[in-house]
């Protein structure tokens, strides 16, 4: 339990934010430069997480991937469902992929499964495009922001994990850089990609937009399950998925998440 961090993203971070300490135990945790420290005196160059059975393996070689892999990511329960769900020859999207927890854990689970990766910054999708050849994985990652309308969109400089489209968390960042943006019925009509039988995004707060550039290939190819991390557009996601013939229920998660299956 120790070991992936389970312990830490359960138990302990509960009775620490009961106990009214958990910010401050943060706030220490990065200002002594802990995970540095850890990370300096790491001998591990890769770690193995195991999501309902499955062994998943991200490598730790780089500080930013230690940040990131070495302890298991809050949304576990996204995983495990993955993990059940997802049967060979499966095509997976994973739209906001950032570092590719998702797309590894999807890859992971059969040989004969398709994943794409779909993440617009450019830093990031290099970081990605280095996690996925470094797992050794057959990933598909493509460099661009999935939105209603082909064109571009400014997006967050900064390369974090809460990088999203300029506006659309009532905020405008400091710094923006421009990216390039498709909608995803414009892949799969072109032929360019196979639609998809699972879909999960996680597009921080442009995730009705996604749905609606992927409505002709839902409304036809007919996913099995379409996960979407819930940030602004809450009730908007939950009517279209409605609209396209979506049961819709929340995933019991640490972050809010629907999931959406075929009535």
């Amino acid at each position: 339990m120790l070991a992936d961090g389970r312990l830490y993203t359960g138990y302990l971070k509960r009775a620490t934010r009961r106990l009214g300490v958990h910010t401050h135990l943060k706030s220490l945790y990065w200002g002594l430069e802990i995970p540095w420290i850890l990370f300096r005196l790491s001998r591990r160059d890769s770690i193995v997480h195991d999501v309902g059975g499955v062994d998943v393996e991200l490598p730790l070689e780089q500080y930013w991937q230690y940040q990131r892999f070495r302890w298991l990511h809050p949304e576990i329960r996204l995983f495990e469902d993955l993990v059940e769900e997802l049967e060979p020859g499966d095509v997976f999207y994973d739209v906001g992929a950032h570092l590719g927890w998702h797309a590894v854990v999807a890859a992971s689970v059969h040989d004969e499964l398709a994943v794409v990766a779909f993440e617009p910054h450019p830093t990031t999708a290099d970081r990605l495009r280095r996690v996925v050849e470094t797992t050794g994985h057959d990933i598909d990652v493509r460099e661009v922001a999935l939105h209603e309308r082909a064109g571009t969109v400014e997006f967050s400089a900064a390369p974090s994990s809460a990088a999203h489209v300029s506006g659309v968390q009532n905020d405008e960042p400091t710094e923006t850089i421009t990216v390039e943006a498709v909608d995803g019925d414009r892949l799969v009509t072109s032929g360019d990609l196979p639609p998809p039988d699972v879909v999960k995004i996680d597009a921080e707060g442009v995730d009705a937009a996604v749905l609606a550039g992927l409505q002709e290939t839902i409304e036809t190819a007919r996913p099995r399950v379409i996960y979407c991390e819930v940030h602004t557009d809450g009730s908007v996601i939950e009517a279209r998925l409605a609209e396209l013939g979506y049961r819709v229920e929340p995933l019991q998660d640490a972050r809010p998440i629907l999931r959406a299956t075929r009535k």
